[in-house]
């Protein structure tokens, strides 16, 4: 039986007596930035894993050990990365996820994508206090709030991985990539996060990741046409892939009923002709209905058309590979390949 560990960052509550949910929806008591470093153990016999323990990292505050907790995780992920010669993914959650959901959808994408012949993700979950609650109207407000709020978090997170891999002796380097993949309102996450790195420090802005991934993402059309969003985010990575489904249910609420703009995972960005040429669109209407039957939002996992499309963009191969076409009018790829369900997911798929 395979073993998965996931690697976790979180501004969320601790709960130190909730031994598998750990952290619970309401931000770090010491501020909205105020980070915790731990990991997540996995058994893998098939697409679904189940989990078998969770460690918190000992915050410095207090403890005999005054290695601050991002030390502990980024050296414990560099020994694996140097020792094993795999490539890690970020991965930063959408709305209405609990910490434990977010953790069970970080384990899901390294079972399930396959970039190379015996080679196995790493995985870094980054979770920002997501209600994780069903109501329609309350809990998406509140979302997207400390979504906003979690900008600054997910800043200081990439600024202590930027540092700890500039401080890495030439040797130390473990040739390997970081990619990033964002779902639904973890696009928003990141959009706040990119904008708090550039108040601090513009500078700070390098490409840090090979692929930057968006899957169904919870963000305006026009995102890419302004500083203030997306347009400097091609800046993080060597390229950025954005999954769309016009048939998202999801973002059509969120379009229709939340007063947002329309929505960049639903048609694509607004302006063709104004994102860099580093973006790539993938238009998912073929598959997205067979990994979320319910609303065509979470299809970026237990669907083996999103998953084989995902490996194939992080093992960096060529486009006519992909499974898709070139749908020349529209200037996007369109996914092909029907692919079947890895697993008979739940109703509520997390977003």
């Amino acid at each position: 039986m395979a073993a998965i560990r996931v690697f976790f960052v979180t501004n969320r509550d601790y709960q130190p007596d909730n031994k598998l949910a750990v952290f619970g929806s309401h931000f770090n008591p010491d501020g909205v930035a105020g980070l915790r470093f731990g990991y997540a153990d996995y058994e893998a016999d098939g697409p679904n894993p189940t989990l078998t323990g969770v460690t918190v990292y000992e915050d410095k505050k207090g403890a005999e050990d005054k290695t601050p907790g991002s030390q502990n995780l980024l050296g414990d992920l560099h020994k694996v990365m140097a020792g094993e010669k795999n490539d890690t993914m970020v991965f930063i959650h959408g709305f209405n996820v609990s910490f434990r959901e977010a953790l069970d959808a970080a384990a899901t994408l390294v079972a399930q994508v396959q970039v190379g012949q015996g080679r196995q993700l790493n995985m870094v979950l980054f979770s920002w206090p997501s209600d994780g609650k069903k109501v329609p109207w309350m809990s998406y407000y509140s979302d997207r709030e400390d979504g906003r709020a979690s900008g600054p978090a997910l800043a200081r997170a990439y600024l202590m991985l930027q540092e700890f891999v500039a401080k890495l002796g030439e040797k130390e380097h473990c040739q390997r990539n970081l990619h990033l993949l964002a779902h639904s309102m973890g696009a928003y996450v990141l959009r706040n996060g990119l904008q708090a790195i550039l108040a601090k420090d513009p500078n700070k802005l390098t490409r840090l990741f090979d692929q930057i991934l968006l899957a169904a993402p919870d963000e305006d059309d026009d995102t890419f046409e302004t500083d203030q969003k997306f347009r400097l985010l091609p800046r993080l990575g060597r390229r950025v892939t954005v999954y769309f489904n016009r048939n998202d249910r999801a973002l059509l609420i969120s379009d229709k009923t939340k007063s947002n703009p329309d929505r960049l995972g639903s048609d694509g960005p607004r302006l063709i002709d104004l994102i860099p040429k580093k973006v790539v669109l993938v238009d998912c209407r073929n598959v997205a209905m067979r990994g979320d039957k319910v609303a065509g939002h979470s299809y970026y996992i237990n669907n083996t058309a999103m998953t084989d499309d995902i490996g194939r963009v992080l093992a960096d191969l060529d486009t006519e590979a992909l499974g898709r076409e070139y749908v020349e009018a529209k200037r996007v790829w369109r996914i092909t390949a029907v692919g079947e369900l890895t697993a008979a997911g739940p109703a509520d798929t997390p977003a």
